[in-house]
């Protein structure tokens, strides 16, 4: 399978469905380019079934959109799921999901899509398993990811997402194997979920009409692969909202297979939150451009997808300039010439959401209320990734470093307006604070016995924040020979601590996440 790096999302061909219920998420280094929702797995050690294909589906063959093998989109078909599904149950189930994509959606599909079965341990195996990354990208990308306190030194980037992705994926589809893989406990007599059938073929119909190895659909750093999944998750979280619609006022019978059982992987809060952004803005995002401009606003994005996160969650085009970061670091640090753009990586706005989010849920920072990222903002909007310590973000530009063995970065970011810029600065500084860092000169932080642990310079001008971060003071200058630490200013409450804790308490990560419309 081909694979490229990026920091936390890896643009891996395949378009994941993944449980909501059981936290998990984003790897070559990183997690794969992502898609809709998952059931978790436990059997393990049972060979993978051969590919189910229609037996002679040709859209030629067809008198009507809506209709695929001779089975239309409002069709009963004789289908059980308590013992598990045959391949003739299977293949009578595909159709009637392709024919439901193409009424749904409006467009024909060209050419079958074949389907294989795996269970969870050979899942992981053959798809999530990192395929020899580079160890100078992996400690790169480990640094992006300590930047946004998600995930700390002496554990593997690589590994935290593998791990938050095993055991919770219900499927995918491959546009380089055209093909979707369902995970199963009895890949023999799967139970397989009729929404992640019309999710998954709904990425087939995009491969067919645009082509999803296009390396248009690849951002070049951290955002805008998130901004491009965006776009195309949200076309088939669309999709899928619009097939549960038809289920639940019966205009549809569904197949609604129930979870398997199992356990999910080792997940890690952050990085799931950051995968679920496409998941959860971008239906929103799609259902507006439908209903301001029709499909063909869709389309017209497919050609000229979105570059930037901000773009997702505000639904509004935001052109910005790159920022290009000084090269003027001495005493032997060098800055890496890839990934990302010539070694740099651009976060953008939901990622550092997700950091403010995760460090109030994880050690009570004063920095945004935890529970704004439950909060709906319309039908096809699951989640919020806008708050204030975000909001105005108008770039950004990550550059880790290397010395021997020692790692650092110069974070620069560029917001809006200098209140924007200052309430960043704020809730930043809220972060160290949390952690009980120690402010030894006025914006110089000494963080000790700790997974960030290092020393940490905030400088801020105008409306542009930079954060340098080495293991000793010392190296904070030599990282930033021009730095001028600012002291934080307080003119900008948070939202304080008794926020968090009725966040926190209010039911729980799983039963929150599981509270929103179930992705099977």
């Amino acid at each position: 399978m081909d694979r490229r790096g990026r920091s936390l999302l890896v643009v891996a061909f395949v378009f994941f469905a993944i449980s909501t219920v059981v936290p998990a998420a984003a790897a070559t280094a990183a997690p794969a380019t992502a898609a809709s929702t998952a059931t978790p797995a436990t059997s393990v050690g049972v060979p993978p079934s051969p590919p189910i294909t229609p037996t002679s589906h040709s859209q030629s063959a067809n008198t009507s959109l809506g209709c695929v093998d001779g089975i239309c989109h409002d069709d009963p078909i004789n289908v059980t799921q308590v013992d598990g599904l045959d391949a003739a149950e299977r293949d009578r189930l595909l159709a009637r999901s392709m024919a439901r994509v193409e009424y749904l959606r409006g467009e024909p599909f060209t050419e079958s899509v074949p389907i294989r079965v795996v269970d969870s341990e050979t899942f992981g195996r053959d798809e999530l398993a990192p395929n020899g990354s580079d160890r100078r990208y992996t400690r790169w990308n480990d640094q992006v990811w300590k930047a946004l306190f998600i995930v700390g030194d002496n554990t593997s980037t690589q590994t935290a997402i593998t791990d938050t992705l095993t055991g919770s994926v219900n499927g995918l589809y491959s546009p380089t194997r055209d093909e979707i893989v369902i995970v199963a406990d009895d890949p023999d007599a799967p139970r397989v979920s009729e929404a992640t059938l019309i999710h998954e073929l709904t990425h087939a119909l995009q491969d067919q009409r645009h082509d999803l190895t296009s390396p248009r659909f690849r951002g070049e750093t951290q955002d805008a692969d998130l901004a491009v999944t965006g776009l195309y998750e949200g076309e088939a979280g669309y999709i899928e909202d619009l097939y549960r619609q038809r289920c639940d006022d019966d205009r549809w019978r569904c197949q609604r297979a129930s979870p398997t059982s199992g356990e999910g992987g080792a997940s890690n809060r952050g990085i799931l939150t950051v995968v679920l952004q496409p998941y959860s803005d971008g239906p929103g995002y799609v259902h507006e451009i439908v209903t301001t401009e029709g499909w063909a606003g869709v389309d017209e994005r497919m050609v000229d997808p979105p570059t930037t996160t901000s773009e997702i969650i505000h639904r509004e085009p935001l052109n910005i300039s790159p920022i290009e970061p000084s090269t003027t670091a001495t005493a032997g640090w060098q800055r890496y010439t890839q990934p990302g753009r010539n070694g740099t990586e651009v976060a953008g706005e939901a990622s550092i959401f997700v950091m403010f989010w995760y460090q109030a849920t994880t050690v009570r920072a004063n920095t945004v209320d935890p529970g704004t990222l439950y909060e709906s903002e319309g039908d096809y909007d699951s989640r919020t990734y806008s708050a204030p310590p975000s909001d105005g973000w108008a770039g950004d530009a990550l550059v880790p470093y290397r010395r021997g063995d020692d790692d650092g970065y110069v974070w620069t970011t560029e917001w809006e307006t200098t209140d924007d810029a200052t309430e960043f600065h704020r809730a930043y500084t809220a972060i160290l604070t949390a952690r009980n860092a120690t402010e030894t000169d006025p914006g110089i932080y000494e963080l000790d016995d700790d997974a960030f642990a290092g020393a940490y310079g905030i400088e801020r001008d105008g409306t542009r924040v930079r954060i340098v971060h080495a293991p000793t003071t010392d190296g904070l200058r030599e990282l930033a020979p021009g730095l001028t630490p600012s002291a934080t200013s307080e003119q900008i409450p948070g939202f304080g601590v008794a926020g968090a804790l009725l966040a926190l308490l209010a039911a729980g990560w799983t039963l929150a996440w599981s509270a929103t419309r179930p992705r099977d």
